[in-house]
């Protein structure tokens, strides 16, 4: 393995940007979130925070049950959600501040910034913004010019304590989703051990985003998850001190999530469904509003959501504590039956 230097700890002695929080809290990395599920068997949910209202929903579930949780938003989200990494940090610090206030206790969060792929500036702005961790995903190259840009990124950051997610087999892989025998072939395209374990051994970092059928959004059919395939790389890369991340969750079944944990993710991306559970709240007239943009636009209906931020917090208390009220007993039920989270702080 190359020199590439351990993680810190993730303190205000090791990085000026952390934010520190009344009796000393300050967030967790992916490092210690991901190595105590791991050992634990549970798996630690990732929340794509498109919304305040998903802020707000994702911390108050975690705290209910008491689970840890990564808040996340990915590069390609960050404009249409008006979510960048300045605004996400500020609403889970804010939002951390007010779980303990109400509950009195806290429970392990992390910040992560999910799939760098253009501007590698962003992580930089993350960084600087508080996030406790990143995913340089750059799956679209060979595993050695893949190994070789996030190297250059992990040496920087781990020495701040900022864990580093990296991709070996692009998520929703073109050229499966393009073969006419998809499902017949679908196996081949999974992520291979080796080319998992080289890319570990590159760049040394503290997860890894695998392929093994899974996609992102909400799945046309049941995807044919290699369970497999998880477990062979987890054992290849375990040892290494690296943890298995498993992308588009949305759809799977809270047994299956489990089926997956057993094997070894212990990382687990949910988007869509949470989503579409926070559209599903909305007034049929707003949402068919945003539906004629998107169509003008020729984009999804999630993709106009930062044009119609001022209409959905004039909706009124009732309206809006009811979709989060929806997210938070959605959440909360799959942190208890799918992820096993609940109850581990």
């Amino acid at each position: 393995m190359v020199q590439i230097p351990a993680i810190a700890e993730f303190s205000k002695q090791n990085n000026p940007h952390v934010r520190e929080l009344e009796g000393g809290y300050t967030l967790s990395n992916l490092k210690t979130l991901l190595g105590n599920a791991r050992s634990g068997k549970y798996g630690v949910v990732a929340i794509n925070q498109r919304s305040k209202y998903i802020v707000e929903a994702t911390l108050e579930a975690a705290w209910r049950v008491k689970s840890p949780v990564i808040c996340e938003i990915a590069e390609s989200e960050a404009k249409y959600c008006n979510m960048w990494p300045e605004r996400l940090s500020d609403l889970v610090h804010e939002g951390i501040v007010k779980m303990h206030k109400k509950y009195g206790y806290y429970v392990p969060v992390c910040i992560h910034m999910d799939h760098v792929q253009k501007d590698l500036s962003i992580v930089d702005r993350a960084v600087k913004a508080g996030f406790s961790s990143v995913e340089v995903d750059l799956s679209k190259l060979s595993v050695e010019e893949n190994g070789a840009k996030c190297a250059e990124i992990i040496t920087r950051l781990h020495p701040l304590g900022v864990s580093v997610e990296v991709e070996e087999g692009e998520i929703g892989f073109a050229d499966a989703l393009a073969d006419p025998n998809v499902d017949a072939n679908i196996e081949s395209y999974y992520t291979k051990v080796e080319d998992a374990k080289k890319l570990c051994e590159l760049t040394n970092p503290d997860a890894l985003a695998v392929f093994v059928g899974n996609g992102h959004g909400q799945y046309l059919k049941e995807p044919k998850i290699g369970f497999d395939r998880i477990r062979e790389i987890a054992e290849a890369v375990n040892p290494l001190g690296v943890q298995v991340v498993l992308h588009g969750g949305s759809g799977l079944s809270p047994e299956v999530f489990n089926k997956a944990i057993d094997a070894g993710a212990a990382k687990v991306n949910y988007a869509t469904s949470i989503s579409d559970i926070f559209f599903a709240a909305l007034p049929k007239n707003l949402i068919d509003e945003m539906d004629a943009k998107a169509v003008e636009l020729k984009t999804a209906r999630r993709k106009v959501l930062d044009l119609f931020e001022t209409k959905i917090d004039a909706l009124g208390n009732d309206i809006l504590n009811g979709a989060v009220e929806a997210m938070v007993e959605h959440i909360m039920m799959m942190m208890e039956k799918g992820f096993r989270s609940a109850g581990r702080i």
